[in-house]
């Protein structure tokens, strides 16, 4: 049996903010504060899904949505599922709320070194639009920026 089929995709509960945050710190990442993650989840604007498989939060996903934009901020797999479609699956998700939302174009940032991001995110359509110079602070990276147009007819 699939764990695609036994995966549960919902909206983040403030009582979940301390699992997510975990899952950043055992890949040694920190996106966002624990109060930042809570102030957001009161937000128009911004919004948190995890993904659940057996009750446990297992990723996580941030986007927000500003008119008829989506920008996609963070995509986080938990270590022992990675490789098992998780990202595929919420990327494919986070896609279907943007076109129930009439969003028309959807922008995210990775790192140049992310090959596996970058090739999730060309799975999907999204196309290397720009580069952002020794963006990432911690280690001057360059962050690559990629869009996807849901309604390239428009403008």
């Amino acid at each position: 049996m699939s764990i695609k089929t036994n995966l549960v995709f919902e909206k983040m509960q403030k009582n979940e903010v301390d699992t997510i945050k975990n899952i950043e710190e055992e890949q040694n990442i920190s996106i966002l504060s624990k109060e930042s993650i809570k102030n957001e989840l009161n937000s128009t604007t911004s919004f948190y899904y995890v993904c659940k498989y057996q009750n446990k939060i297992i990723g996580y996903i941030n986007f927000s949505i500003i008119v008829d934009t989506m920008e996609i901020n963070s995509v986080v797999v938990k270590k022992d599922f990675k490789k098992k479609g998780i990202a595929t699956y919420m990327l494919d998700n986070v896609i279907t709320i943007a076109k129930s939302k009439n969003v028309k174009q959807i922008f995210l940032e990775v790192r140049k070194s992310n090959i596996p991001a970058q090739n999730l995110y060309e799975k999907f359509n999204f196309i290397h639009i720009n580069t952002r110079n020794n963006y990432y602070s911690n280690n001057l990276e360059d962050a690559y920026i990629y869009s996807l147009k849901l309604y390239p007819k428009c403008k």
